[in-house]
């Protein structure tokens, strides 16, 4: 998934944006101009290439980036803004939908498992 996006030219240098620069306000439109492809051909690649539609991975990748920040104590407001959201509400419901749990209620359980 990940990797062979990554090998890939056109692909990579997408990944390449997104892991970069998390907080922009991607859109694929914005990403396919990047790359120089239509929307339609560039998701297309995009999702055989790395498994998930591009809107999809960019979702996953700053839910990811905001475990990472919530267990090193920033704050829900802190961690929302981090990773692109305009608003804490839209970021709770979105970090809900994807991991299961609020995020402050997440990190509890969180930091409780660790030792």
């Amino acid at each position: 998934g990940w990797l062979a996006g990554l090998r890939d030219p056109i692909v990579g240098r997408a990944l390449s944006a997104l892991h970069g620069e998390p907080r922009t306000a991607w859109t694929v439109e914005t990403l396919a101009r990047l790359v120089g492809l239509s929307r339609s051909v560039f998701a297309e690649r995009f999702t055989e290439m790395v498994g998930h539609p591009p809107m999809q991975y960019l979702t996953l990748w700053r839910m990811q980036l905001a475990s990472r920040l919530l267990v090193d104590g920033g704050s829900v407001a802190e961690v929302a803004t981090a990773v692109g959201y305009e608003s804490e509400p839209a970021f709770s419901r979105a970090f809900k939908k994807v991991v299961g749990r609020a995020p402050g209620a997440w990190r509890k359980v969180r930091l409780e498992s660790l030792p």
